[in-house]
This record gives C-alpha cells, structure tokens and sequence, in this order.
C-alpha cells in the first residue's frame, strides 16, 4: 500500500513537471535538428543518465564478483593446503619422527636454564617497582 502512494505521489510530481514545461524546445545535436517538449527533453536525459550508471554499476558488480570468485578459490586452495599439510604432521607425530619439543635438543647444554639476569638486551624488561 506504502508502495502504491509513493509511486502516485512521484507520477503526479512528473505530470505535474511535464505540463509546466510543454514548451517546444529546437534541439541541435551534430547534423539532426528536431523540435520538441522541453519535458520530454529532460525526462529523456535523465532516463539516459539512469541508464549509463546502471551500466556502470553492472560493470562494478561484475568486478566484484569476478574478484570475489578468484578470492574464494584462493581460498579453497589454501584451506586444502592446511589440510595436506596438517595431515602430513599427524603422520609425522604418529610414526616418532618429529621430536618432542618439551625434550633437551643435541647441542644443547644440558642441565643449564636461561638466567634473564644475564640477559643483557631483554625484548621484554622485567618490572621492578622501586622500594
């Protein structure tokens, strides 16, 4: 209903419009030369200009959508990727070939801890308040 009023509301503006301006009007464009109402002039123009932003916001979409796409298969291929690869390291932590990590590594010194008092360039400082 909302609907209906609106749009007698907006045919009425343009009828309104169109006997205000039902003067003819000499239109030159390159070689044509034609007279006409000056309203159906400027509902003419402005039914082109809808035309042309529709046209460029089909263009739009379409770039949207064809980028969207591109991103979603991306996106497919990496998902698929993390699943190889996370398989591959259930494999791995299965068969005892990757070592625990809670385990001294070869090389390390054994038995030694790291002393952040030695630490003469800490990333994080330590907060001492003063007393």
């Amino acid at each position: 209903m909302l609907y209906a009023i609106i749009m007698g509301i907006i045919a009425l503006f343009i009828a309104i419009f169109a006997l205000q301006n039902a003067a003819a009007v000499e239109v030159s464009f390159l070689v044509w030369h034609f007279s006409l109402s000056l309203a159906l002039i400027i509902l003419g123009c402005l039914l082109l200009g809808f035309l042309l932003a529709s046209l460029w916001t089909l263009k739009v979409k379409a770039g949207h959508y064809m980028k969207d796409r591109k991103l979603k298969e991306q996106l497919r291929q990496l998902e698929e990727k993390k699943e190889n690869w996370e398989a591959r390291q259930r494999e791995q932590v299965s068969s005892g070939r990757i070592p625990r990590m809670d385990l001294p590594r070869s090389g390390a010194k054994k038995g030694r801890t790291f002393d952040p008092s030695r630490d003469k360039d800490p990333i994080i400082k330590p907060f001492r308040p003063k007393e």
